[in-house]
């Protein structure tokens, strides 16, 4: 004989329910500026080689706010250099648009020619929810897609707005 009241038995399972509900709505994809449906919010791209002196990653985020980072190597006797500006987050949403049209998210993880173990690489990140894509890249054996996406970042770096930096 179950010994729950009715009113107890309709409770029971709430706790559960609320939590689905909440895990849901974390994993859906928050809208990003203006309501864009993307929902990426940060992305990046970072480039070094082998003895290279001029490594860099650059950080965009949703709210427009960019990092740069020129990366020091101690080889060099160079400190990180870290600098901060700005973009139209009109301009990240474009590029994050185009990010998602290109299926960056549906990309492998690695692009590089077998055999091949030094010379330059890239890497481009972009996250978006829950979910973090990240694409490695050596010397030029990225996809077509993934090119247009790192030319798009491009474009956009260089129209950062109000650097300052500082040692890091």
């Amino acid at each position: 004989m179950d010994c729950m009241t009715p009113l107890f038995r309709w409770l029971r399972p709430l706790p559960t329910a609320w939590l689905c509900l909440g895990l849901g709505a974390c994993s859906a994809a928050p809208p990003g500026p203006g309501g864009a449906a993307h929902g990426v919010t940060e992305i990046a791209i970072e480039r070094d080689c082998y003895g290279c002196d001029n490594a860099g990653r650059w950080l965009l985020r949703s709210d427009g706010s960019v990092v740069f980072t020129q990366v020091g190597k101690a080889r060099h006797g160079t400190v990180d250099q870290v600098r901060r500006g700005r973009v139209e987050p009109a301009e990240f949403d474009a590029l994050a648009r185009l990010i998602v049209q290109r299926g960056f998210f549906q990309l492998q993880d690695r692009y590089e020619e077998p055999g091949l173990q030094d010379g330059a690489w890239t890497t481009v990140r972009a996250a978006r929810g829950l979910q973090e894509k990240e694409v490695f890249v050596r010397e030029d054996a990225a996809p077509p897609d993934l090119q247009a996406v790192q030319a798009a970042i491009d474009g956009l770096t260089s129209r950062v707005r109000g650097m300052r930096g500082m040692k890091e």
